[in-house]
């Protein structure tokens, strides 16, 4: 069975690879001097903090703290394992990734993985040409009529049809038993208990694909086409499909949008069809009735903004309720988080239909904000908004939900609501927006001002310059060990980074960061790659060469009064008497 992907390969992927091509596609970035600039994709801000580094195929958030290498960025952003980053990567060139013999578990799970990605290609196919091609055709092309579909809508969201048959799929994918066990293990087939028999999970359906966020297709959504029931049939928790961390449209509202100010969710696959169908390119499904906070958190990586769309009635109202509670953790400054509801009787579909795109953008403008609708549904819940049981019923509801938020605006508003509510002040730990403000600028100007030493200066200009080594050449290894154990700090990561590159000699500061993946070397070199040190490409090697000379100095004249020092006790031995004549003599 394949084993490990070579260290080797990584080190060439990464080398072939431009950091800020990758993080381009995805995020938009702007040139600020010789490095990229852009909002940070893994926290809301609307000041730009995230960097990336060309020359140091790095990228580092001075906001959240993100940082790391393109495989980093491709793990994090698009929720990627290791060896999935490293076949993506390996996707973009063109190359097949190549493995070490042994027997590696995780290795097996991303064959497999991709066997099942297949499947579900496959599976899209077959239903897409049961669409026109089924005995059922004629009532199918019928129902997608009077629901207003268009067919370049039906080909957008690859929408199919599963014949109403309990083998059709299994007969048409499933045919070896690998495949239709595959099938089972990814939720397109059911066993029976009885007998082991397989049979078609969706049947007689109108087929959603649920695509990630790199379009790979993960589960299915059907519809039935008649008042059967369940009207709505999801795909079950596999291991490539898990409901409450997925969006049902983010992949096409992504690719229909460079930049999305505002994701708006609603509860149906064929209101996320219809939106998009009129205009609104914007509109996601929770795969579910309430949106979880995974959910959330991965809507706050797209947008700022979230619009929660639900139905009027208490359903509705109470799905909202449940995703408000969701999303409180999540309620940091800079985002914004609304809820609408439609009349009574209407959907996004039904409605945009009946009204039109400008309508119900309309009503999206209109939207509740968060904190009228958070006390509205709490005095509901109460009963009645005055008297002193109503004060203390809130502060009962209301208070473990506040402190539930992190410290922001949005926290201090709905505590400071509550205070006025309850007509006396109330211990929310609010945020000193001022204090906090004058903290952070006195970090920062701390850590700019931060003592430049010629340690740091000569690690900084090592890894944006790795060529610098070859002024090296000339320090042994036991010149190393002894400069390693000088109390100083940082030397001891210099040397560590010297002997690297003597061991690496066209190693990049990527490929380095690779290989300290999960290590505390990791830690401090991602620290010292985010570090700025502002010295002009013509004059790194002058530079480069007087931090070294400084560092070699203080050695010397270290290594001279630790000798003299075992001198006057009598503890210097013959060996140390010549080093410490030599070094008498090359001063």
């Amino acid at each position: 069975m394949a084993g490990r992907i070579p260290k080797s390969f990584i080190d060439d992927l990464i080398a072939r690879t431009d950091i800020v091509e990758v993080i381009d596609s995805r995020v938009r970035l702007k040139k600020a001097g010789k490095n990229y600039t852009a909002c940070c994709p893994f926290h809301n801000e609307k000041t730009p903090s995230f960097s990336v580094a060309p020359d140091k195929q790095f990228y580092y958030c001075f906001g959240c703290g993100a940082k790391g290498n393109v495989i980093s960025f491709l793990m994090e952003y698009d929720n990627l394992e290791f060896v999935d980053a490293i076949e993506e990567l390996a996707g973009q060139h063109g190359l097949a990734v190549p493995r070490e013999g042994g027997n590696d578990a995780r290795q097996y799970n991303t064959v497999q993985a991709k066997q099942d990605y297949e499947l579900m290609a496959q599976a899209i196919e077959f239903y897409q040409y049961k669409l026109n091609n089924d005995k059922n055709a004629p009532a199918v092309q019928d129902y997608i009529n009077q629901r207003g579909l268009n067919p370049q809508t039906i080909e957008h969201f690859q929408i199919g049809y599963s014949p109403d048959e309990w083998d059709g799929l299994l007969k048409a994918v499933g045919k070896s038993r690998q495949a239709a066990e595959q099938l089972r293990d990814i939720g397109m087939l059911i066993e029976k208990e009885e007998n082991k028999r397989l049979y078609d999970r969706f049947r007689g359906r109108l087929m959603f694909p649920i695509l990630d966020r790199r379009g790979k297709c993960i589960g299915f959504g059907g519809r039935v086409l008649g008042d059967a029931k369940p009207k709505y049939l999801n795909s079950p928790e596999t291991r490539i499909f898990h409901k409450g961390r997925e969006l049902y449209g983010l992949y096409q509202a992504r690719n229909a949008n460079r930049s999305i100010d505002r994701l708006i969710v609603v509860e149906g696959y064929m209101d996320v069809v219809a939106l998009f169908q009129a205009g609104i390119t914007y509109a996601v499904a929770s795969l579910g009735t309430s949106t979880t906070e995974d959910q959330i958190k991965l809507m706050l990586r797209t947008t700022s903004e979230i619009v929660c769309c639900y139905d009027g009635d208490n359903a509705g109202r109470a799905a909202a309720w449940r995703t408000l509670e969701n999303a409180l953790p999540s309620l940091v400054d800079g985002i914004r988080i609304k809820f609408m509801f439609l009349p009574d009787g209407e959907d996004p579909d039904s409605y945009v239909k009946a009204n039109g795109k400008a309508a119900f953008e309309q009503q999206v403008e209109q939207a509740q904000d968060l904190v009228a609708f958070f006390y509205q549904q709490l005095y509901e819940k109460i009963g009645e908004t005055e008297g002193d049981f109503a004060r203390s019923k809130l502060s009962q509801l209301a208070q473990p939900l506040i402190d539930s938020m992190p410290d922001s605006e949005y926290k201090h508003s709905i505590a400071s609501t509550l205070a006025v509510k309850l007509k006396r002040n109330v211990p929310s730990q609010q945020v000193d927006r001022v204090s906090q403000a004058k903290a952070k600028l006195a970090q920062k100007n701390a850590a700019s001002n931060k003592k430049i030493t010629p340690v740091r200066m000569a690690v900084a200009l090592l890894l944006s310059s790795p060529h610098l080594i070859n002024h090296l050449a000339h320090l042994q290894n036991e010149q190393l060990d002894l400069l390693a154990a000088m109390d100083e700090p940082g030397v001891e990561f210099l040397v560590l980074l010297i002997r690297y590159y003597r061991q690496h000699p066209n190693a990049s500061a990527a490929s380095m960061l690779e290989d300290w993946r999960g290590t505390k070397q990791e830690k401090i070199l991602s620290q010292l790659l985010a570090w700025e040190h502002h010295v002009d490409e013509s004059n790194t090697e002058v530079v480069f060469l007087d931090a070294i000379e400084k560092i070699l100095a203080m050695f010397v004249n270290r290594r001279k009064a630790e000798l003299q020092t075992k001198a006057k006790m009598n503890l210097i031995t013959p060996a140390e008497k010549q080093e410490y004549l030599q070094l008498l003599k090359a001063r």
